[in-house]
């Protein structure tokens, strides 16, 4: 019974040992952020927070003076500010729409991307270079319809534009889409709005689901190729393969993805919000400003809480000690 117990005992030794290597090398690769936190950002952060309840003034000759207001700030963007609301459920709306598109999207075009064939390479660089220049396409695209829209409100010049849309490749315009969807498959028109949504931001998708495909790449090629070799043996089809084997050994990438989706949605460069509290910092009211960013960051701070808890119950972890 000693020789059990001892080695019993330099078993969990070694397993503790293991464990506090794994935290020490978690903590080590967390410490550029965390350094750069405290060094960097964590005066502005108690700065933006003690903002928020004071009234700002940038003064002539320099500095600037503060007052304090208790919630007054917060009181003025709630319940009198007649947009911040509206363009605050607008952000919320557009991320739990985009959120699982992005991901179901990124994880698709990933197990494609691992997949063996020929030319492999020659694929995964002709797919990922639009993606790092998506983001020029998509502004001149924006200024086209900028300038687009700008003509149509010139009369005179509603004919010829409608006529260049009709004719632009043959495609459907969204009214066309929505009415063919009820009368050919009679759909309900929350799933009609959901498909023909998801078919206006595919270029939103794409712009935003490159870091999700690299993150789902570096994933499934972790996994061993003797887990699909074994499941082949025992007779598992493709297709349960990946239920029951690349699926859940996928699961905290997918985790780590909704959150990074969640927090790229939230900070995008066209978030309204985003661009409502950096115009109002140019304004000089650094105040208001501090005060809608602390409503976001609560807000985004509750949602990433809300729908991480609810995700990692399906998370699976795979022990390899």
């Amino acid at each position: 019974m000693s020789k059990w117990s001892a080695a019993l005992s330099m078993k969990k030794r070694m397993n503790l040992t293991a464990t506090k290597k794994r935290d020490l090398m978690g903590w080590i690769f967390v410490s550029p952020f965390v350094l750069g936190f405290i060094l960097l950002f964590l005066g502005i952060f108690i700065d933006s927070f003690r903002f928020s309840f004071m009234e700002v003034n940038v003064l002539s000759q320099g500095g600037y003076s503060e007052k304090f207001i208790g919630m007054d700030n917060f009181h003025h963007i709630l319940r009198i500010d007649p947009y911040f609301n509206r363009q605050l459920y607008d952000a919320v709306q557009n991320m739990i729409f985009d959120i699982p598109i992005i991901v179901m999207y990124s994880l698709f075009i990933a197990v494609l991307l691992n997949q063996k064939m020929k030319g492999r390479a020659i694929f995964r660089a002709i797919f990922f270079i639009p993606v790092i220049l998506a983001t020029g396409i998509i502004d001149k695209a924006d200024m086209r319809n900028s300038i687009m829209n700008a003509y149509q409100s010139i009369p005179g010049l509603d004919t010829g534009i409608a006529a260049v849309n009709e004719s632009a490749g043959g495609m459907f315009s969204n009214l066309q889409l929505k009415k063919y969807m009820y009368q050919m498959f009679d759909f309900s028109p929350a799933l009609v709005n959901i498909t023909v949504g998801a078919a206006e931001n595919i270029y939103n998708v794409v712009n935003h689901s490159g870091v999700q495909i690299l993150i789902f790449l570096a994933g499934l090629q972790a996994i061993s190729s003797s887990i699909y070799e074994s499941a082949k043996i025992e007779g598992c089809s493709g297709w349960e393969s990946f239920w029951k084997i690349t699926f859940p050994l996928i699961s905290p990438l997918i985790l780590v993805n909704i959150i990074y989706s969640i927090v790229d949605s939230f900070t995008g460069g066209k978030n309204q919000i985003m661009d409502r509290i950096t115009s109002t910092m140019k304004l000089g009211q650094y105040g208001t400003a501090s005060a809608m960013a602390w409503i976001y960051f609560l807000v985004a701070a509750l949602f990433i809480i809300v729908i991480g808890l609810i995700a990692s119950r399906f998370v699976f972890y795979q022990n390899k000690e």
